[in-house]
């Protein structure tokens, strides 16, 4: 069996344990869909992170892609639903902690990537300006961004 396949399984799996956990007796309505979230979040994008970070190659073959820009199109997508969801908080008022989440996340994800970009330009000697400026204009945003965000604590 591929590892592509065995995480794929566990994906699922991990699902499912969330909504097991979800439904343990005595819990409220927060505390179950905190359960679930955090098994539904990791299961999902961080087993999906693992496989195309370390098996990419493979499982854009397993996913019946024949280049990576199919797998990179599916990069694409995930930051389109970071930015739906950002849409969606503001339309249905969910609060403060909500819009620190989204931006959280999309920090997280820029940092990861700036990372990713200094990794190629020290390894691979990749030069070219576009790849050079993520990691500086990454620390700008970082620097910029945090204190509104704060502040913005209750």
């Amino acid at each position: 069996m591929s590892i592509n396949i065995v995480l794929e399984i566990l994906r699922w799996c991990g699902v499912g344990v969330g909504f097991y956990f979800a439904q343990v007796g005595g819990l409220t309505e927060q505390e179950q869909f905190s359960a679930l979230c955090i098994w539904v979040v990791l299961s999902l994008a961080g087993l999906t992170a693992i496989q195309s970070l370390v098996f990419g190659a493979r499982a854009a073959q397993a996913s019946g892609y024949q280049d990576a820009g199919a797998y990179q199109r599916q990069s694409g997508l995930n930051n389109l639903a970071l930015a739906i969801t950002t849409v969606l908080v503001y339309l249905f008022g969910w609060g403060i902690h909500a819009k620190l989440t989204v931006m959280t996340v999309l920090l997280v994800f820029f940092t990861l990537s700036a990372a990713n970009h200094t990794f190629s330009a020290v390894r691979e000697k990749n030069y070219k300006p576009l790849n050079l400026l993520r990691p500086v204009l990454t620390a700008l945003l970082l620097i910029f961004v945090i204190p509104y965000m704060v502040w913005a604590l209750p």
